[in-house]
């Protein structure tokens, strides 16, 4: 990634990943690439970190969430930080993301 580009760090947790930074365009096909392979049961992505996402960032959480689903678990959007929840919020997939402060 060059340094003019935004970054973003995925983190390995026990039920999931911890992400500090941006979700955006050039970000997000490495979030969708580190979280292809979904664990089962319910996995959780802790955004607190993430400073910015735009929808590039959404529809990788939404195909996550799809795929979870699918499979019998579910997606968690745990801490989401004010530019995720603002986001979800605007979108209106508020009722199709599963948010948990």
């Amino acid at each position: 990634m060059s340094d003019l580009g935004s970054q973003l760090e995925i983190a390995a947790t026990a039920n999931g990943w911890k992400l500090n930074g941006e979700v955006d365009a050039h970000t997000a096909p490495t979030l969708a690439t580190a979280i292809t392979d979904l664990p089962s049961g319910v996995i959780t992505l802790d955004m607190a970190g993430v400073s910015f996402m735009d929808s590039s960032g959404l529809r990788v959480l939404m195909e996550a969430t799809t795929r979870a689903r699918d499979a019998g678990g579910d997606l968690v959007v745990s801490h989401p930080s004010p530019a995720v929840a603002r986001l979800v919020e605007i979108s209106g997939l508020g009722e199709q993301l599963r948010l948990d402060n």
